[in-house]
């Protein structure tokens, strides 16, 4: 501690900062300013519908880069269809049994995963904020599937809010990781993804995702899965058709009857 205070006034005697000094907004408003990102997000909300496919096939030519698989899909159907293809296509690491985690989020509940395995033994679990299982489910599950606010196509990284009912667990916890991302959520760089995340009210925190877990620390060999997901699947939902899709898919759920036959298939399939 001794050496950090002496650290410290060394910097603040070389800054002529007199001793025991601190910053705050009213000594030093300019190092506290807020910087004007009005004109940012008013080209980012001007974007054409070219200026946007643009920049995912931007973001697909820089994922490929990172081992990050890309999806495209014209509908929460055909978004459903490759979810479903890839869930029964994988196999497990560390267990014979096939369990899904999925965010609780609209675009989610949406594609009614658990209405396609339910003659299957596939047991898809919603993260619940109120599920006092929601650790255990998601320590038994090898696949996780997000929604993320945002898409970087310069780094095609995904951003993802923690809140609640769609914890980082998810994304970070299964051996392989699904993200279904609406076109619309595409920025062009990170600067334009924190010019966003200026505006939104963020619940608890944030996760930055550039593909799947990877490291070479031993012997300069690439390892994918080290430290998390040893796959990462990318799903974009093109804007077209969404609204469509949505009310067909959406309709079902907004009942508690849904809610209910969604649990006892849940509960059925763990039995």
């Amino acid at each position: 501690m001794n050496k950090d205070n002496s650290f410290l006034r060394s910097i603040r005697t070389a800054l002529g900062l007199p001793q025991g000094s601190s910053r705050s907004k009213e000594t030093y408003p300019d190092l506290f300013a807020q910087p004007d990102t009005s004109k940012l997000l008013a080209q980012i909300k001007g974007r054409t519908g070219q200026e946007k496919q643009d920049l995912v096939e931007q973001c697909k030519i820089n994922a490929a880069e990172i081992n990050l698989a890309t999806h495209m899909a014209c509908s929460n159907e055909e978004a459903r269809s490759i979810i479903v293809e890839l869930v029964r296509s994988k196999e497990p690491e560390f267990s014979f049994n096939k369990h899904i985690i999925q965010h609780d989020h609209p675009d989610l509940n949406a594609l009614q995963l658990w209405k396609k395995f339910n003659r299957e033994a596939i047991t898809v679990h919603t993260s619940f904020y109120t599920d006092r299982q929601v650790r255990e489910k998601t320590e038994n599950s090898f696949i996780g599937i997000t929604a993320p606010s945002l898409m970087v196509a310069e780094s095609a990284t995904l951003v993802q809010l923690t809140s609640a009912g769609c914890p980082r667990s998810t994304s970070l916890v299964p051996s392989i990781h699904i993200a279904l991302v609406r076109q619309e959520n595409f920025v062009a760089t990170l600067e334009e993804a924190y010019a966003i995340l200026g505006e939104k009210e963020i619940q608890n925190s944030f996760v930055f995702i550039s593909g799947p877990s990877k490291t070479a620390d031993i012997e300069a060999h690439m390892v994918h899965g080290a430290h998390g997901p040893r796959e990462l699947h990318l799903i974009i939902l093109a804007e077209q058709e969404q609204k469509e899709e949505e009310e067909v898919l959406e309709a079902p759920d907004n009942s508690s009857a849904a809610d209910d036959e969604r649990s006892e298939s849940i509960e059925s399939q763990r039995e």
